[in-house]
């Protein structure tokens, strides 16, 4: 008998991947935004519920391409829906969470839940739609990811002061569930990869790299790096990714082919999108303290101003993604890097002048930036490597974005150091823009995926 084609299926994955993992992202906002209530109302401090975010991101980091790679052995859809269910749970121990600490640890699950559902949903996207829609697709999945936090913020903020942060995992938790329902119910299964062993010694070293160099940065940020400790997880972190690389060569079936760095459009979005996310992550956290500093905005004020940025990436990432299958991803990508590099120019002479027209120009820039360049990074990943490592490549593509972020934020925040005039923001976003612009070389490494002829 013919099978029968199912023209919609793409469009119904689509929806549905993002209907699980929606509850993620549209809660990261509102809980950096609510940390001063919930630090009263569970008799902590902000500096540890801080943790809440930094340990998420760390998960994330960590595991990442680990899920990744289960995914691509045990089939994707097995590890999404393992991985969505661990991020409801979270999300349920997260309201229910009865001290800081508990929090702290909900939202760690939370991290572990999103390593496991966020390259596999990006696998499950790459293998339902053709080649060409590829990038038209991650752009519909970037506006999802990006636009829930704006509406996380608009919604849960009058929550909170009406019925406290309980009340948004309240909301979240059952709208996660059912997520989690549809997403069995429609997500076809997927062809488990070689039932291969996992290498588990490259995981292992590639963790260690990873958390190494990301509290090498935590540390360097509070106490200096030259600080002795400091310097020591960066040299334990070099030492872990020399290990990596010789387990990688060694083992028959390895965590991550080392030849595929060999491959333009691999290692041009690894190097291109962290660099950009390191201006990206940094000058947004800058740059409500530089609102607050030297032109004295409330919280509420800044808040609105901010806004113009997650909306413009949401809003634009499906045009980029458009605009991908047409121009291709290379101008995308080196359109992306420019934009960010002019938003941070925006925001350096708006420190000098103190003026809020060219704050905005720099929201909506890097914005802008971000919307149209990130749908090219996913797609260039997944068509560099061979179908059955679209998971760890995708892993690895969310991996360098974190570590880029963590990154942007140390150092920029160190560059500022405890000075507060024009002079020192701007400066701040100087190194943003430079760090942002080395990011060309990654786009002018890649060359664009064929086209669907017409």
């Amino acid at each position: 008998m013919e099978e029968v084609v199912d023209d919609a299926y793409p469009r119904r994955l689509l929806i549905t991947v993002i209907a699980a993992i929606v509850v993620f992202s549209s809660s990261m906002t509102i809980v950096s935004a609510s940390l001063p209530t919930m630090a009263d109302d569970l008799d902590s401090t902000v500096s540890f519920l801080s943790w809440s975010v930094t340990g998420l991101f760390l998960m994330m980091a960590v595991t990442t391409p680990i899920f990744g790679r289960l995914g691509d052995i045990h089939g994707h859809k097995r590890v999404f829906l393992a991985g969505a269910i661990i991020l409801s749970i979270g999300t349920v121990l997260c309201g229910l969470a009865p001290t800081a600490a508990a929090f702290v640890a909900a939202r760690m699950v939370v991290g572990t839940g999103i390593a496991a559902t966020m390259p596999n949903s990006m696998a499950l996207i790459m293998e339902a739609y053709p080649l060409h829609r590829r990038s038209e697709a991650m752009g519909w999945f970037q506006m999802a990811m990006t636009g829930a936090p704006v509406l996380g913020l608009i919604v849960g903020g009058p929550m909170i002061e009406a019925f406290g942060w309980r009340s948004v995992f309240a909301v979240l938790s059952p709208i996660s569930i059912v997520g989690v329902i549809a997403a069995w119910r429609v997500i076809r299964p997927s062809t488990p990869g070689p039932p291969v062993p996992i290498d588990w010694g490259g995981a292992a070293t590639l963790a260690g790299a990873t958390l190494g160099l990301l509290f090498f940065l935590e540390r360097g940020g509070s106490a200096g790096f030259s600080d002795p400790l400091a310097l020591g997880l960066l040299a334990a972190s070099a030492c872990s990714l020399g290990l990596f690389i010789v387990v990688e060569r060694r083992v028959s079936n390895p965590m991550l082919r080392l030849d595929y760095f060999r491959r333009p459009n691999f290692t041009g979005p690894l190097i291109s999108q962290p660099l950009s996310q390191f201006a990206y992550m940094g000058a947004f956290l800058i740059s409500p303290l530089m609102l607050n500093e030297l032109f004295g905005y409330s919280v509420a004020i800044i808040a609105l101003i901010l806004l113009f940025r997650p909306a413009v990436y949401s809003v634009s990432s499906p045009f980029g993604g458009r605009l991908a299958t047409v121009t291709g991803e290379k101008a995308m990508m080196i359109s992306g890097t420019v934009l960010m590099v002019l938003s941070m120019a925006a925001w350096v002479a708006a420190a000098h002048w103190i003026n809020l027209p060219l704050i905005i120009v720099g929201l909506v820039l890097s914005g802008l930036a971000m919307g149209l360049a990130s749908p090219s990074y996913s797609t260039l990943l997944a068509g560099a490597v061979d179908p059955s490592d679209l998971g760890v490549a995708n892993g690895m593509g969310t991996t360098m974005m974190n570590i880029g972020m963590l990154t942007g934020i140390q150092a920029m925040f160190t560059v500022l150091g405890d000075g507060r005039s024009p002079d020192d923001f701007a400066r701040a976003f100087a190194v943003g823009g430079a760090v942002a612009a080395v990011g060309i070389v990654g786009g002018l490494m890649v060359t664009s995926t064929p086209k669907a002829v017409a």
